[in-house]
């Protein structure tokens, strides 16, 4: 809730308490009854100009004056916040908040991204698919994350209430890139706690800290030393490959992508050696890397009579159109 609304709602308990003060007191000091007490502190509070109930002694006189003053100053203040309520488009945000709640509890199959940071946001461009939600509890962050046109959910992302409300238990995926072992520890047991299929990635600065998210259940670890490491090698001992990597995986121009390709149980691809498949000439070009087995076994560049089977997994190098081609010769979805 925010300032401009608690001080609304101070200022109306404020008043409740002038208005019940009042009545009683009508009723000690002048003997009247609960209804003329009433009406006479109405219509003091509200300045109408409606003449007394009956004659007021010294008490009542008193009373009705500081019944007057303390409506004027609450009055004030209660109209000031409701302006800044209005003026300042805490309304907008709210029935903005609304709707991104209603959006976000349609949501299924999504990934939340834990942290706005400089990794955060790196991932999050990176994502470019619909379906993300950004949890962050930096205010400052949260507003870059809207601004930037992602759903988000603002607070701390250890409590469970907030996972929940996030769509924790539909998600498909959670990435966590905050970086501190404790709380990423935390969040990942809670996370498999309230969705035992969920796929979890984290970021982690502390190496020492691995064995730690294995156990808990995060398979994928993203230590930025390490990657900045072997980054700075490589562009001496092998920088054309760098290149290449960088290209294919960055530069918009050559739209080159790699993804996960399920061959569905009834798809053409079934029993087919991957020379005949023709997967190349069909798709326009997209290239078989390599080939996970349903039983786990890994193939790095697969042979030309490789047999093709129901749940394969191809990593292939494609384009958009031509990655769309290979899930149609696959009937999957993407």
């Amino acid at each position: 809730m925010s300032t401009s609304i608690k001080r609304v709602f101070g200022a109306l308990i404020v008043l409740a308490a002038l208005l019940f003060t009042g009545t009683v007191g009508y009723m000690i000091f002048e003997d009247w009854s609960p209804l003329e007490s009433l009406w006479m502190t109405v219509i003091t509070m509200s300045t109408v100009g409606f003449g007394e109930v009956h004659p007021l002694g010294q008490g009542g006189q008193l009373l009705t004056i500081v019944i007057i003053l303390s409506t004027l100053l609450v009055g004030s203040y209660a109209i000031g916040n409701i302006s800044a309520f209005l003026i300042g488009g805490e309304i907008a945000a709210i029935l903005k908040d609304k709707k991104m709640e209603r959006n976000i509890e349609r949501l299924q199959n999504h990934a939340i991204l834990i942290g706005y940071g400089a990794v955060g946001r790196e991932a999050a461009r990176t994502w470019q698919e619909k379906g993300l939600i950004v949890i962050e509890k930096d205010p400052d962050l949260v507003h870059r994350a809207q601004k930037d046109g992602y759903m988000t959910v603002a607070g701390d992302a250890t409590d469970e209430e907030l996972l929940i409300s996030a769509g924790i238990k539909r998600a498909k995926g959670l990435m966590i890139a905050i970086g501190y072992v404790a709380d990423t520890v935390l969040i990942s047991l809670t996370a498999r706690e309230l969705n035992p299929e969920i796929n979890l990635s984290a970021r982690i600065d502390d190496a020492h800290a691995v064995s730690k998210l294995r156990r808990v259940g995060v398979k994928n670890i993203v230590l930025p030393s390490q990657i900045g490491g072997r980054r700075l090698v490589g562009f001496l001992k092998q920088p054309r490959i760098v290149d290449f990597l960088d290209m294919v995986m960055e530069q918009e121009e050559l739209s080159l992508k790699l993804e996960e390709v399920v061959i569905e149980s009834g798809a053409g691809l079934v029993g087919k050696h991957l020379s005949e498949s023709n997967i190349r000439e069909a798709s326009g070009g997209a290239l078989v890397m390599s080939i996970f087995q349903p039983d786990g076994k890994h193939l790095v560049a697969p042979p030309p009579d490789y047999l093709l089977q129901a749940e394969d997994i191809l990593i292939v190098l494609g384009t958009d159109d031509s990655l769309r081609k290979v899930c149609e010769l696959a009937e999957c979805c993407r």
